[in-house]
């Protein structure tokens, strides 16, 4: 009788970099097809799968990015497809920045970050807005060095996506 092990670190960094590589490759035969991932995983949820989902509603999706560059990388997705800020109407631009806002706070009071870095790059063909959310804490590099900082499996994300949501629905509740 085998004994199920456990796989070791080096096999897992393996196969975090293929299914990263293979995701990069699906959203590239997405934007070949001129379909915007985004809009696509946010219909099927088959481009990224599983998430670890912060919040979701009509207007919003915020979830732990699958490959961080450091605990705590937050993405908030507007629902609506706009290519980048400037498509956003004064109502819409206010509804984003107040979500952000109550993100950042939240990961500031659930993980202890000093500062939470608010990053959109809406690069290559068939963008999407949607907003990297990069937490700061003491001791970290500060500054644009955070955005060069090398992508990582995501570990604790149920511990870190419970910590998030808990503490963005009692700041959302005080409201």
């Amino acid at each position: 009788m085998g004994m199920a092990t456990e796989k070791s670190a080096p096999e897992k960094l393996e196969k975090w970099k293929r299914e990263r590589r293979d995701l990069l490759q699906r959203i590239q035969e997405l934007r070949r097809q001129g379909i915007c991932y985004i809009c696509q995983d946010l219909k099927t949820k088959e481009v990224f799968g599983e998430q670890h989902i912060i919040w979701e509603d009509d207007e919003f999706r915020v979830v732990l990015d699958r490959y961080p560059r450091v605990e705590g990388h937050t993405i908030l997705t507007y629902k609506p497809h706009r290519e980048d800020v400037s498509e956003l109407s004064d109502g819409e631009a206010a509804a984003v920045f107040q979500m952000c806002v109550k993100v950042v706070k939240a990961i500031k009071s659930a993980l202890g970050a000093e500062k939470v870095y608010i990053l959109s790059m809406c690069d290559g063909p068939i963008n999407h807005l949607n907003f990297q959310l990069l937490p700061r804490y003491p001791g970290n590099l500060m500054g644009y060095r955070r955005l060069a900082m090398e992508r990582r499996p995501l570990e604790h994300g149920d511990e870190t996506v419970n910590q998030i949501r808990g503490a963005l629905r009692r700041n959302m509740s005080k409201e």
